[in-house]
């Protein structure tokens, strides 16, 4: 980490596009805006009948959110805009909007862009065979929203064909997944993914792990850098109301 939070009142050359290509989903890209509500959303008083199984699925999932909720996982980071003095050092960072990035040394960028519009949908850095694709979604304010958001991409994992499962990670819960790609000569196979939800003020950070980066659970090897460039990230969400699951753009720098 290169920074901290300040004090509180109170309280390179792009990648090639084929080595990504297999990991990299459209719709893994898609803004969440058709988000909705999950089982413990619904009264519990009504006449509604639950198995055993369903409960089950929902004890798991709110020992999990407790988890979220035991400690302070951004205390190193990733950071907001309105907590970090960057007028205290002069690292070399790269603004791209919604998000200001320090690269470790040798990482190679790549901005995946929205044809139509221009704007930029996620960030990848790339480093030795490993890869960590970005993005940035607005949130609610309440909180919360990173628990929908993981229990969406299980479900479509799983519906995929796929594997997922929580377990404990540097920011809360993480996802450890397996999913179904086309490898480069047309044959069917595997990829494993994981996945770091991070929620801010108003915003969810979404980090991917792919490649070698994706096997390296220890975090002493292939994931190291990758966990030192996300931890280092500064989202400056911006004030325009957004859906929650909605994509903040990135900013594509020019030439």
């Amino acid at each position: 980490m290169i920074f901290g939070r300040k004090k509180q009142q109170a309280s390179p050359a792009e990648p090639d596009p084929d080595d990504l290509s297999d990991e990299l989903d459209d719709e893994e890209l898609d803004d969440g805006s058709d988000d909705g509500m999950d089982d413990d959303e619904v009264d519990s008083d009504a006449d509604v009948g639950f198995d055993d199984e369903d409960e089950e699925v929902d004890e798991e999932a709110d020992e999990w959110i407790a988890f979220d909720e035991s400690e302070d996982w951004r205390e190193e980071g990733p950071f907001d805009i309105d907590e970090v003095d960057l007028e205290a050092d002069d690292v070399p960072r790269l603004d791209l909007g919604a998000l200001i990035v320090t690269p470790e040394e040798g990482m190679q960028i790549q901005i995946i862009a929205d044809a139509e519009s221009g704007n930029g949908l996620a960030l990848v850095l790339s480093l030795n065979g490993a890869a960590m694709q970005v993005e940035v979604k607005a949130a609610p304010q309440s909180g919360g929203f990173a628990a929908e958001v993981r229990d969406d991409i299980i479900e479509e994992t799983l519906s995929a064909g796929g594997s997922a499962e929580r377990r404990k990670g540097p920011y809360g819960t993480e996802l450890r997944r397996v999913v179904p790609v086309e490898s480069p000569d047309g044959e069917d196979a595997f990829a494993p993914l994981r996945d770091w939800l991070v929620e801010g003020p108003r915003w969810l950070v979404l980090g991917r792990l792919m490649g070698d980066a994706a096997i390296d659970v220890s975090g002493d090897g292939a994931s190291q850098p990758f966990d030192e460039a996300f931890r280092n990230l500064i989202v400056r969400r911006g004030d325009e109301p957004m859906a929650p699951g909605q994509t903040v753009p990135l900013k594509v720098p020019e030439g």
